[in-house]
């Protein structure tokens, strides 16, 4: 077990990449803290707390936590949720997130670009914020964002406001890095690729190359691998799953 006596936080963690990586982490021995809305403002069903029941039932230690990571005051009433029951926090994924895809510009509206803007950029420097200063005391962590493709090359249907929170994300990830390189936490991009998830089936346009999607939890050894970094070893990077086991992974590391 990889992550035996690591405690993992994963936001977005009721469905899809998220609840692949809080079942993966479980798997590898860590106790993990699952995080989300209440209830999917899509209607999708699941939650932070069943995903957490599941991995107890498959012999997994897990805290299930209803928090929006948009709202100041839940993430901070999370974190102290979870110093109180384990007493530190090593890995924490800022995977919850929202899609635009295939709408045009001026077809999105300024709500719409405002609530993306809000758990997109904003979910993570709060998670950030109340998370980073536990790992600095302990001297080592991991932080990975979930980034996209979309942030960093002009693809059809990517649209303004997802490309751009995520080319966001991943700049906040590159100075971070530099930042906290002293104290020792990695902080790093995982860009999962297109999945076939049930948040991407709900829009449209992503179906049009849902066979060739791949599966949330095939991230599954990539979200392990980073978790184990820290600053010593690999940080500041934007990594692909397409890559992993090549370019960087087992195989070798970008530094």
């Amino acid at each position: 077990m990889q992550m035996k006596g690591m405690v993992a936080v994963v936001t977005g963690a009721s469905r899809g990449l998220g609840k692949a990586i809080a079942i993966e982490y479980a798997r590898e021995g860590a106790k993990v803290v699952a995080c989300s809305r209440p209830q999917s403002p899509t209607g999708l069903s699941g939650t932070a707390t069943e995903t957490a029941e599941q991995i107890e039932s498959q012999g997994g230690e897990a805290l299930g936590v209803p928090c929006d990571v948009t709202n100041e005051a839940q993430v901070k009433a999370m974190v102290d949720q979870v110093m109180e029951r384990y007493g530190r926090i090593d890995v924490l994924v800022n995977n919850a997130g929202l899609m635009i895809i295939g709408e045009p510009f001026l077809d999105i509206e300024p709500e719409q670009w405002d609530n993306l803007m809000s758990v997109n950029i904003r979910g993570p420097y709060l998670c950030c914020r109340h998370i980073l200063p536990v790992m600095m005391k302990q001297r080592r962590g991991s932080v990975i964002n979930i980034g996209s493709r979309m942030g960093i090359e002009v693809t059809a249907g990517g649209g303004t406001a997802y490309s751009a929170s995520k080319a966001a994300l991943h700049m906040i990830s590159h100075t971070l890095a530099e930042e906290m390189r002293e104290h020792n936490i990695a902080v790093n991009v995982l860009s999962p690729g297109s999945l076939r998830s049930e948040g991407a089936w709900v829009i449209p346009w992503n179906r049009r190359n849902w066979d060739v999607r791949i599966e949330p939890a095939e991230n599954g050894p990539c979200a392990v691998y980073l978790a184990l970094q820290t600053a010593n070893s690999m940080t500041g990077q934007y990594v692909h799953i397409d890559n992993f086991g090549k370019t960087w992974g087992p195989v070798s590391s970008p530094r």
